[in-house]
């Protein structure tokens, strides 16, 4: 009995060993096609460790449970098909028709056939520790054993094969932010050196003419420091589209005001009305609220705030609507707000 399992023991590392022989080393992110043999030469040579590394988002709920998924794989041989890419703000998602073949410890092999999505983080927004290409997700149903060709690769174009959650990611609103701000916001040369991240917000609503069973759609809301001054602080938003891959930089309306005062010092007064609107990308130490999903913003027009403005604005049907603006306009170094607009109608003419 214990020479049978001697021999046993003797037969799998012979087995192994010729795995390995016969499968030179292969660790290549150069391409997303070789990403994902890299990642079955891994299996192969039971690096699993490397394995896991290759995912962004790891496939099991730790690494030892990814490794245990392969205890009586024996062999897996893969094949893959002609990449296809979508480019999105800061990254590249690139699609691998693949099939592999999975031999067990016992000599059955099963097939298997679906679409890998690989990441590509552009290299200029990046910082320390540089992110290579890495699998976002990878779907594989089993197939026929005929199936093992190119011949019956699927057809994985961007759209089908992008992640479930296909959200921008932070990487892609720090691009945009970048890209979009590098000259109105100071603060951009911070966010490209890793610092001024910005705030994540997730919201769902139902879109107009929905029907009350369908899912509700949901958009994250990115939000910058742009710019610090000695008592205020501006902040831009992006906000994904109802398809969740595009970003927009938002603007919010505010009333323009025509001012006049009784003194040199403005402390009085004289009169005060809406001559119009204006669209600002930028508001004034603003906070986005999760329970109202609203953002404020209140802006001091000098350090002590005896005089400011402040508005609300709520998000409604995909956009940001303004519902309340409220002006503080004498330098008399007491607090006395007067409305302009109350829930979304103008009340000072």
């Amino acid at each position: 009995m214990l020479l049978r399992i001697i021999l046993t023991i003797f037969l799998v590392v012979l087995a192994n060993s010729r795995t390995f022989a016969e499968e030179a080393y292969l660790d290549n992110r150069s391409t997303a096609d070789d990403l994902v043999r890299s990642l079955y030469n891994a299996v192969n040579h039971h690096d699993y460790a490397r394995a896991f590394d290759y995912f962004a988002t790891p496939p099991a709920k730790d690494f030892a449970a990814f490794q245990s998924g392969y205890e009586h794989t024996a062999r897996v041989d893969v094949i893959t098909g002609e990449v296809t890419g979508d480019g999105a703000a800061g990254s590249i998602y690139l699609s691998v028709p693949t099939a592999i073949k999975a031999t067990d410890d016992k000599g059955t092999s099963r097939v298997f056939v679906g679409c890998y999505t690989i990441r590509q983080i552009n290299g200029p927004i990046q910082e320390p520790p540089y992110r290579p290409l890495q699998i976002d997700k990878g779907t594989l149903k089993p197939a026929k054993p005929d199936d093992f060709n190119t011949y019956n690769l699927p057809k994985c174009d961007g759209a089908a094969s992008e992640p479930d959650n296909a959200l921008p990611t932070i990487e892609d609103a720090k691009a945009r932010f970048i890209a979009d701000q590098n000259v109105h916001c100071p603060k951009v040369q911070e966010t490209r050196a890793g610092l001024n991240e910005p705030q994540v917000h997730k919201i769902k609503y139902a879109q107009t003419g929905a029907n009350a069973n369908d899912p509700l759609t949901e958009v994250e809301l990115f939000s910058f420091v742009c710019m610090m001054a000695a008592y205020n602080e501006n902040e831009v938003f992006y906000l994904s589209d109802s398809s969740g891959r595009e970003l927009h930089l938002l603007s919010f309306a505010e009333p323009h005001l025509d001012l006049k005062y009784e003194d040199e010092e403005s402390k009085r007064l004289k009169s005060m009305k809406v001559d119009g609107f204006t669209a600002s990308i930028d508001l004034v130490n603003a906070e986005y609220d999760e329970k109202t999903n609203s953002i404020s913003s209140f802006s001091k027009w000098r350090g002590i705030g005896d005089a400011s403005s402040n508005g609300t604005w709520i998000f409604a049907g995909g956009q940001f609507v303004l519902k309340t603006y409220d002006v503080d306009p004498t330098y008399d170094e007491e607090q006395n707000s007067i409305a302009i607009f109350s829930n979304g109608q103008m009340v000072l003419k």
